[in-house]
């Protein structure tokens, strides 16, 4: 939509003055926030954000999460929304928030905001099965890096597949490609849950450096209870990351198991273009369709493993040498 702006400047030379009208024409660009969260085990979230006009910081209501379309044969089908609000207490600028919730992940959306001023926080169910199915799942999966490799080698295998019909060919690279980045996100998670509630010292490490339980502040009353539920916390804050949320991640691998990433780049990309793929209709933020190859297929595949492979031979070579395991 153009809007046209008249701007008036009077320039003055006495005893002369100049009246120059202007005509701009401004091309207002409609951007959409986005941000990702984790719908399991929350009953709501609170979305904040600073105002596109005053800059102040906002919050918005209290959102329930919406019940994924479970019926539905792809994730990226599965996503059922709610719609909640914010106002700005400086400017009074109102905005409408989109709550996004899926079979495999959850995000939300804000007309005209910037991605990285987007926080979300989640308010968890009284319930917390879900976090202890998963925790003790992950706690005592054995030989995890022969499942990756097992697993990674089968995608390899399925890329060698050649398909009669062109659309089911491009449907299986897209899965697979998308399979890539799952393995991956399943090594980084169920490593790091591994090693820190299974070795005191990186245990410590993660309370000392993970920003969500530094950034907590308890009453002096409330200090005993939280001690005897840290590791609880300790859990669920374990659960709750994005794990292909690759800086972060690297973040947390450093100060909790003092283990380097290898450069993370090239997965960067894969994971946005992933992240197209799903949330965009296999098309690009510029509308163009993104095509996957098996050679690109393959060359995820390669990156992915090669990446893994780096991490485990550190953490193989950090358990020998200070004598502790998991």
């Amino acid at each position: 939509m153009n809007y046209q702006i008249r701007k008036k400047i009077y320039v003055g030379y006495a005893p002369l003055m100049l009246h120059i009208q202007l005509l701009c024409f401004i091309r207002k660009k409609k951007i959409m926030g986005y941000s990702e969260y984790f719908p399991f085990g929350n009953k709501s979230v609170i979305v904040k954000f600073d105002c596109n006009e005053c800059d102040t910081r906002v919050e918005s209501e209290e959102i329930g999460i919406p019940s994924p379309n479970y019926s539905a044969e792809k994730s990226s089908d599965s996503h059922n929304e709610n719609e909640g609000y914010a106002v700005c207490e400086n400017c009074d600028k109102n905005f409408d928030v989109y709550v996004y919730a899926g079979y495999a992940d959850g995000y939300a959306e804000i007309n005209d905001i910037e991605d990285e001023t987007i926080e979300i926080e989640e308010i968890p169910d009284e319930l917390d099965d879900y976090y202890e199915e998963q925790i003790d799942a992950i706690i005592h999966s054995l030989n995890f890096i022969t499942h990756f490799k097992a697993e990674i080698s089968n995608l390899s295998s399925l890329n060698n597949i050649d398909l009669s019909n062109d659309k089911l060919q491009e449907t299986l690279q897209r899965q697979l490609y998308s399979g890539a980045i799952t393995c991956l996100e399943d090594y980084l998670s169920t490593t790091l849950i591994q090693q820190v509630l299974n070795n005191e010292e990186n245990f410590k490490n993660f309370i000392r450096t993970f920003k969500n339980i530094q950034n907590r502040k308890f009453t002096l009353s409330e200090i005993y209870e939280k001690l005897d539920n840290i590791r609880d916390i300790v859990k669920k804050e374990l659960v709750d990351v994005i794990y292909h949320d690759l800086p972060k991640v690297k973040g947390m691998y450093q100060d909790t198991l003092k283990i380097e990433f290898p450069d993370i780049e090239a997965l960067m990309l894969a994971i946005k273009t992933r992240h197209d793929m799903v949330h965009r209709n296999g098309k690009n933020k510029e509308g163009e369709k993104i095509d996957i190859s098996k050679d690109v297929v393959q060359k995820i595949i390669d990156e992915v493993e090669a990446f893994v492979t780096d991490i485990d031979e550190k953490i193989t070579r950090a358990i020998v040498n200070t004598g502790f395991g998991t």
